[in-house]
């Protein structure tokens, strides 16, 4: 064989020839597709670290942001299962656990004490203004003056310089000279009149809603009514005289009021 057809022979069948029959260079198609996918290949690992990185700092962002917020009290909680979503949580009103409970039972409830507290209160300004059920009660007059000789004291005993002894007083002395006017405190009926040794002559009216009146201390020469006689407000009753038990101390009429049979403070009672 020639040395001709010996290269020939030699040649890579596969080898593409440097030059095409055309005279043009050989093709590199294959060069260039290597190249464009080692371009893309960086072009997509590039775009994945850059989401990546975005995804990373959009992270530490909204932790840092909910980080700042205040915590916020709620009376609900979130129960999630296994295999629930955020879609699929149920929100459920729970009972605090065992520590918040007991923390929450040693704190003292005073709910009932603040409402014994009003209603004790209530009561008691109630029966103050209320302690007499007098209907115009402002209506009341005094009998004579406004000179108190003695108060009304049915617990404290005074001495009486005519008896010599300590005794309680169940009224009231208007300080007055003989021969005074004593008028009725208010529209009533005269239910008696009569003489006493301690007191002299005694007039008894009933005023009606439970208070009844006495005026102690009448000249009864002078006296004004009669037993069953009515009065108003103001009515002439007689005039003042004198009364045994307390003569030593000075002029005056001695003046009790009971409310419902019971003697109770008789400027009290009117309001004054």
């Amino acid at each position: 064989m020639s040395d001709r057809n010996r290269n020939d022979n030699d040649k890579n069948p596969l080898e593409i020839p440097e030059n095409t029959p055309s005279g043009q260079p050989k093709p590199i198609r294959a060069a260039k597709n290597d190249k464009t996918m080692k371009k893309v290949k960086y072009a997509y690992a590039f775009a994945l670290l850059l989401a990546l990185g975005t995804a990373l700092i959009a992270k530490i962002s909204t932790e840092n942001a909910l980080g700042n917020l205040a915590p916020i009290e709620s009376d609900y909680v979130t129960i999630t299962t296994e295999n629930s979503t955020s879609k699929d949580s149920e929100f459920l009103t729970t009972e605090p656990d065992f520590e918040v409970r007991q923390n929450l039972e040693d704190v003292p409830d005073t709910r009932k004490e603040t409402e014994e507290n009003t209603e004790q209160q209530t009561k008691e300004e109630t029966t103050q203004s209320s302690k007499y059920a007098i209907p115009y009660q402002d209506y009341y007059s005094l009998p004579l003056g406004t000179d108190i000789l003695k108060d009304y004291s049915p617990d404290k005993p005074t001495y009486s310089a005519t008896m010599g002894d300590w005794r309680t007083h169940s009224g009231i002395d208007f300080k007055a000279a003989e021969g005074e006017q004593v008028k009725a405190i208010s529209y009533g009926t005269v239910k008696n009149i009569y003489d006493d040794a301690l007191w002299g002559t005694v007039v008894v009216i009933d005023h009606g809603n439970g208070v009844t009146a006495k005026y102690c201390g009448f000249n009864k020469e002078t006296l004004e009514i009669k037993k069953g006689a009515t009065v108003e407000s103001g009515s002439l009753l007689g005039y003042l005289g004198t009364i045994p038990c307390e003569k030593s101390e000075l002029s005056h009429l001695h003046f009790e009021i009971s409310y419902n049979g019971e003697n109770v403070e008789p400027l009290e009672l009117m309001g004054k």
